[in-house]
């Protein structure tokens, strides 16, 4: 990557167990006119602790500046306070995930809400109710109870489809549903907040974080949920917030990234391969986050020479890697533990 032109997404990516993984990808910091993908990412490091601060964080940051051989122009990453302090420390411009960060404010306003949780709970209880039934074809989607507000979309895109079609149910399917009219209020506000979030992520990701951007997605918020009810006006004065806290970090001339988005889907390709039992913390696997991104795209993979790679690396290269950077197997430990009674 040449003249300073990359950027860092960090994150604590996974907790195997007690094991906590940390990671660092490098992607260009010119946004590529297109959402970032595989092939623009590299692995610049991978630590494991059981717990993390700020102090440590600020210390996998300089040695990757080290790894690289200069300083990055900036660095990506979600709300949390320890990498906002790390990445200050280090005198890194930060720029916030926008995903993370919308979802941040919905859930400030939200996540108390007692209409918000009523409705909810309702359609939970219906999903289980009417698991076994002919209704069963029709029920709502999973709800995740970690990073909700994240996965929203389908959810309320569901109650508001449902709602539209309500009339044409079956008599059964009606009272089965019959909870859905008395939050069609509740449901057309939270359709209208999760239209916005998705329209400003798309302009975010698919044209880049720079003054042009903000400005329409300034307009976007102005002429939607601000013209809303009271919930709805405190989630856009939230957004427009965060808008104007990202363009007084931009040159006129930036078209950057603010996606952490490829360091998800890195991860969830790797969770696919690792094994289920948790006792096995993080293991020497992790050593195919790298492979996996050489393999992302045709140009990647016709560089990446997979004998040369073979040659060069021996099981003992492993094993001493192991050693000196992973955490002890609690696997191999109770083996070991239960083998001397």
């Amino acid at each position: 990557m040449n003249d300073n032109n990359y950027a860092m997404i960090i994150d604590e990516c996974m907790m195997i167990g007690s094991q906590k993984l940390l990671t660092l990808i490098s992607v260009p910091a010119e946004h590529q006119g297109r959402p970032l993908q595989l092939d623009d990412a590299k692995v610049v490091g991978f630590e494991v602790q059981t717990t993390w601060n700020a102090e440590k964080v600020e210390k996998v940051l300089e040695k990757s500046e080290g790894i690289i051989g200069k300083a990055a122009k900036y660095v990506i990453s979600d709300n949390d306070a320890k990498m906002r302090k790390a990445i200050k420390s280090s005198n890194f411009t930060w720029h916030r995930d926008v995903s993370h960060t919308l979802a941040l404010f919905m859930e400030r306003v939200y996540k108390h809400d007692a209409e918000f949780a009523e409705f909810f709970n309702k359609m939970a209880v219906c999903k289980k109710q009417c698991c076994m039934k002919d209704v069963a074809y029709l029920q709502s989607p999973s709800q995740r109870c970690k990073a909700k507000f994240m996965n929203l979309e389908e959810s309320v895109n569901w109650a508001y489809k449902m709602l539209q079609l309500y009339h044409k149910l079956t008599t059964l399917e009606k009272e089965v549903f019959s909870f859905l009219p008395a939050y069609a209020s509740f449901i057309d506000e939270m359709q209208d907040i999760v239209s916005c979030v998705h329209s400003i992520e798309k302009e975010m990701k698919y044209n880049g974080l720079s003054k042009n951007t903000i400005a329409k997605c300034r307009m976007h918020i102005n002429a939607t949920i601000m013209c809303g009810n009271e919930r709805m006006r405190r989630v856009g004065t939230c957004f427009l917030s965060y808008l104007s806290e990202e363009d007084g970090l931009l040159k006129d001339a930036d078209i950057v990234n603010n996606s952490s988005d490829l360091i998800e889907t890195t991860f969830g390709i790797f969770k696919y391969i690792q094994s289920p039992n948790k006792l096995n913390g993080v293991t020497t696997l992790v050593l195919h986050l790298p492979v996996i991104l050489s393999f992302a795209g045709i140009s990647n993979s016709k560089r990446y020479n997979v004998k040369e790679h073979l040659c060069r690396t021996r099981i003992k290269d492993i094993t001493l890697w192991r050693e000196k950077y992973l955490m002890e197997n609690l696997v191999t430990k109770r083996i070991k533990t239960l083998k001397t009674a």
